[in-house]
């Protein structure tokens, strides 16, 4: 007797906790793989023939310039949609210029549209890209038959190893002998951003494939730790950093959106879509309060860090102040050394240094917009002296660092806003730049693989290796 109410007692716990099972069928599993296959191609966020776009939920759901309801929920014989894809008439019939969905296809949208054509996403706006979940990707190759661009690297504290984007990895580099030592899998296609933490436990990869899906993660740097995807994006995620405190989390990405993160659970706690064009870089202030974004839009946005809502946007790049003629989008923004000022660069002639209260305080309205612009902005500007495009910053200790198109390094001082010296790396563009100043280094990587790592103290190379594990190579290393 006792065994039976036991057995019954055990059946009764497993029944309570099994997870449940969605009954019916699913939008976000059964139907938004084939609309993102089939249909949005044409139908998409960026085009919208016959006046009809199917790149959300909310977007589906609209009627296109037919005025015909696309959707009937429980009726889809009534429904546009369905109709479109069941039609005889080759001129009518949907998908265009492609092949015509499987049975399985139109039975699956056939029997959600007559189950009540019900959502089961969180977000009835977001793409259908992010509704379905983090992606499985390739294994990187064992060997790389080509050097991987190098758009994203961080020194891991000491300085003697280097974080370092590959193709669907990170790969951690010794920086003295520029050989590899182990390898972090299961990441996006292109890696844009490695940004630590503060106490250089954990590691955020921004990456994915652009134009197509984006994603940003927390790694553990312990052996054996897994990424942990914060979020997908509906493009690439291209900048991501924490806060000072460590407590959230920052990213940008191609799809002109800004959001941040709980640190501890992941959970996303605010999105802000202010930019009209990439944000290419992120920035917390000293103190943790806003969050600054760089963008092609060729201005800076600062946001309230606990909220989201926008403080004030730094327009010095696109704007004329004497001889201070700036009309260039911004690629790196970051946090001047005294925590409260930022410091951002880009196409201009010019890094500018300036401060968010300020430069609020400077933007008034369209009212006054002439009497202001015949003031001089309180915004500092640094002279740079390259040819070609800013395209990262470094600021630590009271040093900037500042990479370029042109292939060099530049080391300012920020108490005087003078160069100390230059680097010269590569004929490439440079995009990723990173230093350390505990071991006195500074490295930087190119568009062609190849990366410099520097003495910051004396100038000279320290080793230069190629970003392509599994191939033989001959390191240069100073002597």
């Amino acid at each position: 007797m006792k065994r039976s109410l036991s057995l019954m007692v055990l059946m009764l716990l497993l029944i309570t906790v099994r997870p449940p099972v969605a009954a019916g069928t699913s939008f976000t599993r059964d139907i938004a793989p084939i609309l993102l296959r089939k249909c949005t191609g044409c139908h998409g966020e960026r085009s919208n023939l016959g006046g009809y776009r199917a790149h959300s939920f909310d977007a589906l759901m609209k009627a296109g310039a037919s005025g015909l309801p696309t959707i009937v929920p429980g009726k889809p014989e009534s429904s546009r949609l369905y109709q479109l894809i069941t039609s005889k008439a080759e001129s009518l019939r949907m998908p265009k210029s492609d092949n015509v969905l499987a049975p399985e296809q139109i039975e699956r949208i056939r029997r959600w549209i007559g189950e009540g054509a019900r959502f089961d996403g969180t977000d009835r706006s977001a793409s259908l890209k992010t509704l379905l979940g983090p992606r499985v990707h390739p294994a990187a190759p064992a060997n790389y038959r080509v050097p991987a661009p190098v758009l994203a690297l961080a020194f891991l504290p000491g300085g003697e190893q280097i974080a370092i984007g590959g193709y669907n990895e990170v790969v951690i580099w010794n920086t003295l002998t520029g050989t590899p030592v182990r390898h972090i899998g299961n990441m996006p296609q292109r890696i844009q951003a490695i940004s630590l933490s503060r106490d250089g436990k954990s590691m955020l990869v921004a990456g994915g494939t652009p134009g197509e899906y984006g994603e940003v993660s927390q790694v553990g740097l312990e052996r054996g730790s897994r990424p942990r995807v914060l979020d997908t994006w509906p493009d690439a995620c291209l900048a991501a950093v924490y806060s000072p405190d460590g407590s959230r989390i920052a990213a940008g990405g191609a799809d002109n959106t800004i959001r941040v993160y709980d640190a501890a659970t992941g959970k996303r706690l605010w999105t802000s879509g202010v930019h009209s064009d990439w944000v290419t870089s992120v920035s917390f202030s000293g103190d943790g309060r806003f969050v600054a974004s760089a963008s092609r839009d060729m201005t800076v946005k600062v946001n309230e860090a606990a909220t989201g809502e926008l403080f004030t946007t730094y327009s010095g790049h696109n704007r004329q102040i004497g001889q201070y003629a700036e009309h260039a989008p911004v690629y790196a923004v970051r946090t001047g050394p005294d925590g409260s000022t930022f410091l951002s660069a880009g196409a201009g002639k010019w890094m500018q240094k300036w401060d968010p209260v300020k430069a609020k305080a400077e933007s008034g309205d369209a009212g006054d917009m002439e009497e202001r612009f015949s003031k001089q902005s309180h915004a500092a500007h640094i002279a740079h002296g390259f040819s070609h495009e800013v395209l990262a910053l470094c600021i630590r200790s009271g040093q900037m660092f500042a990479a370029s198109a042109d292939g060099i390094v530049k080391q300012f001082d920020l108490a005087s806003l003078s160069e100390i010296r230059g680097y010269k790396a590569d004929p490439e563009w440079l995009f990723a730049l990173d230093d350390d100043p505990s071991s006195g280094r500074v490295a930087a990587g190119s568009y062609s693989g190849q990366v410099h790592v520097w003495d910051t103290t004396t100038g000279k190379l320290i080793v230069e290796f190629l970003n392509q594990p599994g191939a033989l190579r001959v390191s240069r290393a100073a002597r």
